[in-house]
């Protein structure tokens, strides 16, 4: 089996699992070749050994039966950086990188700044920031020690200089002078029908339902994060495509000033940022 039919033999497998077959399979053989995405197309006609043909096969199978591709591969790209990832957190997604642009874009002639990236996953968001701005103090909490330490390793790879603290949401948070707080919180409805489909089956519910409406943890941010932030400090949230307006209700009804909405590649309104003042 040489390159181009591995390839035309995972599509077909594929093809019912929708318009991603074609990307999915050259993911995946790239993974099992060690090459990237050019190889495959330079050399179409190169042949797998026995354990790459064996191994590209057995990962096919266990895509067409539903695991997310950055569980097989054991990484996602997030920000042109490669992360670790695992089920224990959630896969870094393109439109959380509107969280980090944002950020960017609206702080970025600040020298120093306290940031803290509440609920952080794989540690993406704090990474990302890090990268770009290493004189910053970046602080990164989570409920889950098996998150943490996996953001500690990507931390590790990435070389940024991060502080990692084991915390449910503010409980263990004990600075008060943030400038912002950053967080992609859950906010998904728990019956959510698209729960029961794609990547999100494989990922752990805690990290992604927030109540009947998906508003809970955002309700308890909003109340709780002004306490942690110094005056004029702001608080950054995720969000879903359908929850802008309560998002900016619930802002507003705590008192935040210059609430600002931005939003994702596809045109959906994603983020939501206010001042405390």
């Amino acid at each position: 089996m040489n390159i181009q039919q591995a390839l035309e033999q995972a599509r077909e497998t594929l093809s019912k699992n929708g318009e991603s077959a074609d990307i999915d399979a050259q993911v995946l053989l790239s993974h099992v070749l060690q090459r990237n995405s050019a190889h495959l197309i330079a050399w179409p006609e190169k042949e797998l050994d026995e354990n790459q043909a064996a191994s590209f096969l057995q990962l096919i199978e266990q895509r067409k039966q539903g695991l997310p591709v950055a569980h097989l591969t054991g990484q996602r790209e997030f920000w042109s950086l490669d992360f670790s990832v695992n089920n224990s957190t959630l896969i870094p997604r393109p439109e959380t990188e509107t969280l980090v642009e944002f950020i960017l874009q609206k702080f970025g002639d600040r020298k120093n700044l306290k940031l803290l990236d509440l609920g952080t996953g794989t540690g993406a968001i704090a990474i990302a920031i890090a990268s770009e701005k290493p004189a910053w103090q970046i602080f990164a909490s989570d409920i889950s020690k098996q998150a943490l330490a996996l953001a500690t390793k990507n931390n590790t790879q990435h070389k940024t200089n991060i502080t990692f603290i084991h915390s449910d949401w503010f409980n263990n948070i004990k600075q008060h002078d943030f400038d912002i707080i950053v967080s992609n919180p859950p906010y998904i409805a728990d019956n959510d029908p698209h729960l029961q489909s794609g990547d999100v089956r494989f990922e752990p519910q805690g990290a992604l339902t927030a109540g009947k409406t998906g508003m809970d943890d955002i309700k308890h941010l909003c109340a709780q994060a002004k306490k942690h932030l110094q005056k004029n400090g702001w608080l950054i949230v995720e969000h879903g495509y359908n929850q802008a307006q309560l998002v900016a209700d619930c802002f507003a009804e705590n008192a935040y000033a210059q609430v600002e909405q931005r939003e994702d590649l596809s045109g959906h309104t994603r983020m939501t940022a206010g001042k405390k003042v």
